[in-house]
């Protein structure tokens, strides 16, 4: 292995992971809009547009694309949440609107609602996971309309997997039906599915995030269920709570104003969301003649831990993973926080392979007198792994999974098959970011001087 008395590569099986690059700071700049009637001119459309809902002349519909892109532009979003819009056509009329619109994936899936002709839809730059695009045709709920019992599927409704930076985000957006009578029961059906496909992404350890109009506010039953406040799973974070009482709302009606418009996101997002300075973390802003419900733009920051290391050589930044490898960063920072590092050296240098420290021994067996887990060994985390090539940074260990301690190594060398029989076999938890160089010109016996988390970090 790649501790020094008991190293050997051959006896690897070739195992990938999937990304080669820096993973970096990731930002999502979430914006949320309802559209009211974002139809184009052509026929036919739903029932209520040509009466109660004029048709758009093509002056309109070209008008009310260009101030959407604009919009969009504007706020600098990636990840952006339509609704009351009509079909495809309309959303690669506001792309071509975009600036670098060829960065812009279109997701949507024609839902269900034949009366109005509404539907939700998302653009984002982020990368759509494959096959994961649905309305969710098959999924059902029962509810009763006085003693008859019916079943029930949200008519506008669309899922979606996404990958940010490393991370599976899964994405749903809704337009629930309005709050008219006796329709309460319905509409905690529509509820009760989107909570169950929230619920399906968090167990599958996915951040969500749940938007859309709910027309509904909040602390009512449809609401308290979409959160999650009445069952055992994560109860969903109102990003909303972020801005002043007196602004927090979306939509007037008869004089009050109301908060029907949400961005929801799962528990494992808060530090995310608390990365970012209060006062931007959510604004609900004026659209003007563009809607009749406000905007929500919500933003959050998922941040990687940086360590600067200080040696004979000069100084080496390394950005670390968390959302990766996350007991072995702990680890790593744990020591870092008690000094372990400080003052020792670099037992192990192999010409355009490694150059491996943090021997307290000097010579490759010892470590700070416990191990830790294996973290290439859960296949979720192993997926997420960088894999191994120059700049990256792993885990060392003996011929036993979960026999990493301190001992870490520095990939040296550009040419990623000389480290294939390493990939899925080591925990990589992160990459140098700056001084590269400098690793280059380290030798067995150079000291790292002292080693630190980045201010701020």
């Amino acid at each position: 292995m790649l501790y020094k008395r008991v190293y050997s590569i051959v006896t690897f099986i070739l195992m990938l992971g999937l990304i080669g690059g820096a993973i970096a700071d990731v930002e999502i700049n979430l914006f949320l809009l309802n559209t009211e009637f974002f139809f184009d001119n052509e026929e036919p459309h739903g029932s209520v547009v040509g009466k109660s809902v004029p048709v758009p002349t093509l002056e309109q519909y070209e008008a009310k694309a260009i101030a959407i892109a604009e919009l969009i532009d504007k706020h600098e979003a990636n990840l952006v949440g339509l609704v009351e819009v009509e079909n495809r056509a309309v959303l690669e009329k506001v792309r071509a609107y975009l600036t670098n619109r060829d960065d812009w994936n279109i997701v949507f899936d024609e839902g269900r609602d034949t009366f109005t002709g509404q539907d939700v839809a998302i653009l984002t730059k982020f990368r759509v996971e494959s096959g994961s695009v649905t309305n969710f045709p098959e999924e059902r709920e029962v509810f009763f309309d006085g003693d008859e019992e019916r079943d029930v599927n949200p008519s506008k409704i669309l899922g979606v997997e996404l990958k940010v930076g490393t991370e599976p985000v899964y994405v749903l957006i809704t337009h629930l039906i309005s709050r008219r009578g006796t329709n309460d029961a319905k509409r905690l059906a529509q509820a009760n599915v989107v909570r169950r496909q929230a619920v399906k992404a968090m167990i599958d350890e996915k951040h969500v995030i749940v938007m859309g109009d709910m027309n509904d506010t909040p602390g009512t039953p449809v609401i308290k269920r979409l959160r999650g406040f009445d069952d055992i799973w994560g109860d969903l974070i109102q990003t909303a709570n972020a801005v002043e009482a007196n602004n927090r709302y979306t939509y007037i009606y008869q004089d009050q104003k109301n908060l029907l418009d949400h961005v929801l996101i799962s528990p494992s997002l808060r530090n995310e969301f608390r990365n970012v300075k209060s006062g931007e973390r959510c604004e609900i802003i004026d659209v003007g003649e563009l809607s009749d419900h406000r905007a929500i733009i919500a933003r959050l920051r998922m941040l990687q831990p940086i360590v600067v290391m200080e040696t004979d050589k000069g100084t080496v930044e390394i950005e670390l993973y968390p959302n990766v490898a996350p007991k072995t960063v702990a680890n790593f920072i744990k020591l870092i926080q008690q000094k372990f590092y400080d003052g020792l050296t670099f037992h192990r240098y192999v010409e355009n392979f490694v150059i491996q420290g943090g021997d307290p021994s000097g010579d490759g067996s010892g470590g700070p007198g416990w191990s830790i887990e294996g973290e290439f060994e859960n296949p979720k985390l192993r997926r997420k792994m960088p894999r191994h090539g120059k700049g990256v940074v792993a885990m060392a260990r003996t011929s036993i999974p979960d026999s990493a301690g301190s001992q870490f190594y520095i990939c040296l060398d550009t040419n990623p098959s000389r480290y294939r029989s390493l990939n899925g076999n080591y925990t990589t938890f992160g990459k140098v970011i700056a001084g590269m160089d400098v690793v280059d010109q380290l030798r067995k016996g150079d000291k790292m001087i002292k080693v630190a988390l980045k201010k701020g970090n």
